[in-house]
């Protein structure tokens, strides 16, 4: 099948493309829309102990008499935490009149914030709160494995098949764990969530790449990083005017009615480049058809003839994921990008998990904090031709590290200038945000042709690693205490960015060079000077159109 015949006599941008592109990277909108929505639903508001007896007992202050019995029954916080309360004691008092420092079983929270959270209605506190961390992380488990299984059923079910499924199956899950009646059903409706937040993504990714032609591949590959962002950014607002968690998901969920319609032919096309590849020439023929329809051209006679009958050129013979390690440079280049994937998306989340540790206002640090990544990867997208991938990557991960660690000052010595550490921290995501568009980019043009897809899989599966792990690096502080503890999670974050960004230097510049096709070639690029001729810009898109990777979820 000869795709270059059909976007030469087509064009490469019109009307029908258009329409794919745009409607299937609207569905970037609605992943960012769900994959965070544990920030708002596990939120912990303040709390303490409830008053042993003392059925109406309330986190606000009724009266002088309830005032002195708070003040009686729960002990004052350890010096140094940034509440009034201990949160997970109380004083019992016995019939001889001795005083003991008891766990409480019960608990009453704040509700200026949250109206309700489901981490307050399960008490996910004290002993129990690594509770809310084992979701988030069960949440990432779920993208881990869409991201090893959904390049599988796409293949081989199709593109449109699978991003529909996922698409409806996503919107029953997430609708259901709005009525979860247990810890049990959420943890594994989250799962869920996960794994069809990647299925229904990378096939949109790849049924865009694969109806525009070559220049507009850029435009059409990096388009949903930018709905994404939107996507969160409407997150925040919808949880600033829903303050209950349970209407937060409802409200989440319901725009996937909106994909429904998408199982209909005439309004989402199945690629048909994958109709070619599995036989389904007639159902190809009409896809074609229908585009010419929309981009009023009307195709020559015996076009597909032409089409059908040209030989493809001959590809390399594709090779495995352990070619990447058999020999030393390939393997320590290899281990490099993997260290970049993980400590970059670790980050990242971190980041955004902790963004309530920041003071200030939590819905407008939120979003702020997914307004940046806008710029961000705006400024990555232009000057990434100009100054090379290796200057971007490097500097990205280095200035999100300096961000993460500036903010250790502010939360330590200035603890009541919560804007100073929301700015640092923002410069921190920006950095990051950066560096995660980045890597897609850097890595697909360093791994060898013939390991692209496997390469960029595995790279993808190190990120969601360090995305299970971001949730408990974020929730340090509420296990280590006081100000160092608050400040520990932007330690972490802090290091593991400028690791990444090292890590970063040892790799070889890829821009104006030919990539590696065989590895062979992956063996020796960067260890002589290659053909600095300029190179097709959008080589990198074209790579890795048929990649399973989810970078920017």
């Amino acid at each position: 099948m000869q795709f270059d015949l059909i976007y030469k006599e087509i064009g490469d941008y019109g009307c029908y493309q258009r329409w794919i592109v745009w409607a299937a990277s609207s569905t970037a909108f609605y992943a960012g829309l769900l994959i965070l929505t544990s920030f708002f639903v596990l939120a912990i508001p303040e709390h303490r102990c409830a008053i042993p007896g003392l059925e109406n007992d309330t986190y606000e202050i009724q009266n002088e008499y309830h005032r002195e019995l708070v003040n009686r029954t729960i002990p004052l916080a350890p010096s140094g935490e940034d509440y009034y309360y201990d949160q997970c004691h109380y004083m019992f008092v016995n019939n001889d009149g001795e005083e003991t420092l008891e766990k409480c079983g019960r608990w009453v929270y704040d509700k200026t914030i949250f109206k309700s959270s489901l981490a307050a209605d399960l008490n996910m506190v004290c002993d129990d709160a690594i509770l809310k961390s084992n979701a988030q992380m069960v949440n990432f488990a779920g993208i881990f494995a869409g991201s090893l299984l959904t390049g599988i059923f796409s293949d081989k079910f199709g593109r449109k098949t699978t991003m529909c499924t996922s698409l409806t199956l996503i919107f029953a899950c997430s609708l259901g764990m709005a009525w979860s009646p247990n810890y049990t059903v959420f943890i594994i409706l989250t799962f869920f969530v996960g794994f069809f937040n990647v299925g229904q993504w990378m096939p949109a990714f790849v049924i865009r790449m694969e109806f525009v032609g070559p220049s507009e591949r850029k435009f059409a590959g990096y388009l949903d990083s930018f709905i994404g962002a939107v996507g969160k950014m409407a997150l925040a607002g919808m949880a600033y005017f829903i303050r209950d968690w349970s209407t937060l998901l409802i409200a989440a969920s319901l725009p996937g009615v909106l994909y429904l319609p998408f199982w209909f032919k005439q309004i989402f096309p199945e690629s048909a480049r994958w109709l070619f590849s599995r036989g389904k020439t007639e159902e190809g023929k009409a896809v074609i058809n229908r585009w010419a329809k929309w981009n009023k051209i009307a195709l020559p006679q015996k076009f597909f003839d032409k089409v059908l009958t040209d030989k493809d050129e001959q590809k390399p013979v594709q090779g495995n994921l352990w070619n990447l390690f058999s020999s030393r440079v390939l393997a320590i280049r290899t281990i490099l990008i993997f260290i970049i994937w993980l400590t970059v998306c670790l980050s990242y989340y971190g980041l955004t998990f902790n963004v309530s540790d920041f003071g200030s206002d939590l819905y407008l640090n939120f979003m702020l904090q997914a307004l940046v990544e806008i710029p961000a990867i705006a400024l990555c997208l232009l000057i990434l031709d100009r100054v090379g991938r290796k200057p971007v990557m490097v500097g990205s991960m280095f200035i999100g590290g300096a961000g993460c660690l500036a903010t250790i000052f502010t939360l330590i010595y200035l603890p009541d200038k919560p804007v100073a550490t929301t700015i640092l921290a923002l410069i921190g995501k920006m950095g990051l945000s950066a560096g995660f568009t980045t890597a897609y980019i850097y890595s697909s043009e360093l791994f060898p042709t013939v390991v692209r897809n496997s390469g960029l899989g595995a790279s993808s599966c190190m990120a969601r690693v360090g995305g299970m792990v971001a949730p408990y690096i974020a929730e340090l502080d509420r296990f280590v205490g006081g100000r160092f503890g608050s400040a520990l999670p932007q330690v972490v974050f802090g290091v593991l960015s400028i690791v990444g960004g090292i890590a970063a230097i040892f790799l070889p510049e890829t821009l104006n060079r030919f990539l590696p096709e065989t590895i062979e070639q992956g063996q020796q690029f960067g260890k002589v000077k290659t053909d600095e001729r300029a190179i097709d810009k959008t080589v990198h898109i074209n790579a890795i159109s048929k990649t399973s990777d989810t970078s920017h979820l």
